[in-house]
């Protein structure tokens, strides 16, 4: 169910409010660990519920639809990336990921007081997730400056965040290396081969980054609700292969992909201008907890 909606502007950019309800089911027994969530009972178990509010651009369509329309050669230079105007589902499987370890009883929540580095935040569901479970620094990054914009909007618009969260442009693909983090998270950023293959170098390169030095890896939640062809980059990064096998070898937890399904996940309908609602299958990679 598509919940009631707000609207705002950035400059003359009209923009809209959307509410998620990040709801896991965990043991009765697990303790508390804030007053962030509702909490009811359900055989035996504490249904956890965090409300996180996100800023959207209002009718994306149009945006969108010249995106696809033009050369791509100018599509950076004219539109840059459009997509991260609006709320994916991959980043509500990777906000329940976060939650589910932050109430895992046997554990200490790895949330709270972490460095949580966020790459393609969007309009920042996980990020802002992140934030709320008491995240010690949550760094949002992102290329489109609108997307920035949003992210910044919808910091300030909720009294929860505190000074916790940054929102910080940042390019993938550029030779600068990744900001030191506990955690990182990538959600639906898997747009197309090529750069689905280069957040796998950079999945490579936060994990290698510790071992190297013998600390503790940092852990890792990658989602994708698009599972486009040729995005599987624990298949086509060389270097990705190569540390699995070495995993395999030592007996060590491996990268890979399970697959979840979110029920009616109410999102825009990016070439529409309404909202839509329906069932998806989400792949994850969640690993190191």
């Amino acid at each position: 169910m598509c919940q009631a909606r707000r609207r705002g502007k950035i400059g003359k950019v009209p923009i809209i409010s959307r509410t998620i309800s990040i709801d896991i089911k965990v043991p009765s027994e697990s303790p508390q660990k804030g007053d962030l969530s509702a909490t009811v009972y359900s055989g035996g178990n504490e249904i956890k519920t965090l409300d996180v509010t996100v800023w959207e651009m209002d009718k994306p369509s149009d945006l969108i639809h010249e995106w696809w329309s033009i050369d791509q050669s100018e599509r950076d230079a004219r539109v840059g990336d459009p997509f991260g105007v609006v709320m994916w589902p991959g980043s509500i499987s990777a906000a329940q990921e976060m939650m589910k370890m932050h109430y895992t009883p046997q554990y200490k929540s790895p949330i709270s007081n972490a460095t949580v580095l966020v790459l393609g935040a969007g309009t920042g569901v996980e990020a802002k997730t992140a934030a709320l479970l008491g995240a010690k620094r949550v760094i949002a990054t992102d290329i489109n400056p609108l997307t920035l914009k949003l992210l910044e909007y919808g910091a300030n618009d909720d009294i929860r965040i505190g000074d916790n969260f940054e929102g910080k442009y940042f390019d993938l693909f550029s030779d600068l290396a990744l900001p030191t983090c506990d955690i990182l998270i990538a959600a639906d950023v898997l747009y197309n081969p090529e750069l689905a293959k280069q957040v796998g170098r950079r999945l490579h390169e936060a994990i290698v980054r510790r071992f190297v030095v013998g600390e503790s890896p940092t852990k890792v939640i990658v989602t994708d609700s698009q599972q486009f062809h040729g995005t599987n980059f624990l298949e086509e990064v060389s270097e990705l292969r190569e540390l699995n096998a070495m995993f395999k070898e030592e007996n060590y937890e491996q990268l890979r992909w399970v697959t979840q399904k979110l029920e009616k996940v109410c999102t825009s309908g990016v070439l529409i201008d309404e909202d839509q609602t329906y069932d998806v299958d989400v792949r994850m990679i969640s690993w190191g907890w």
